[in-house]
């Protein structure tokens, strides 16, 4: 571990939750150096966009709804008889792009195999993930769809503690949609009331509610 990661490191430990440490003129190897070395640590974020190096530690404030999407996603799924497969906030990088970030939570739905038991990503060998999400409580995150375009994630959900959106990859860029394209009886509207729950009531109850939801919904 090179002096350079030490400060990075040690910068971490006071850092104050959801406030960025932003370096410039970050060669690709460099990136990749400090992520590996960083690892996945949680509640840490790390982007990199054509030389600007972004680190963040992460809020309770953040982390509370970031943790519910997989129940969410894990009911859909289910009621829909489809399978799914979480990379959690697997560092995605590519370096045609000169981007990488870690989502806060990324998904593969329905057919996995390509990907089944992967010890390390690789987007050069691997295909990207069907399904990001971003929660932006107190950062914006609009800034990381022209690298999650450039990694080729199909769709990308961003939530900012009020409101959803649902973000569709077509032509090279996102377009916003009024229905998930792998999910197309959701519409983001419905997500933020159940997160509320989940958080408020616990996530058995949120579970249970969505359950219900779907089920009366599915088409």
């Amino acid at each position: 571990m090179n002096a350079a990661t030490v400060n990075h490191l040690a910068a971490l430990e006071t850092l104050p939750p959801e406030t960025p440490l932003a370096l410039t003129e970050i060669g690709w190897d460099e990136y990749v150096r400090i992520t590996d070395e960083i690892g996945e640590r949680p509640g840490v974020r790390v982007t990199y966009d054509q030389g600007r190096l972004e680190i963040m530690t992460l809020s309770p404030e953040h982390e509370g709804p970031s943790r519910l999407f997989t129940h969410l996603i894990s009911v859909i799924v289910e009621e829909m008889s489809l399978d799914y497969i979480s990379l959690g906030s697997t560092t995605l990088r590519l370096k045609r792009i000169s981007g990488g970030l870690e989502a806060d939570d990324c998904y593969y739905i329905g057919d996995f195999s390509a990907v089944a038991g992967i010890k390390r990503m690789n987007l050069e060998v691997y295909p990207p993930p069907d399904l990001a999400i971003e929660v932006d409580i107190s950062h914006e995150s609009s800034g990381k769809l022209r690298i999650y375009a450039g990694l080729g994630v199909r769709e990308l959900w961003i939530f900012d503690g009020q409101t959803m959106n649902f973000h569709q990859l077509s032509e090279g860029r996102y377009i916003t949609i009024q229905n998930s394209s792998l999910f197309p009886f959701l519409t983001p509207d419905v997500l933020p009331a159940f997160l509320d729950q989940g958080l408020n009531e616990g996530v058995i109850a949120m579970r249970r509610a969505f359950r219900d939801w779907v089920k009366a919904n599915r088409k």
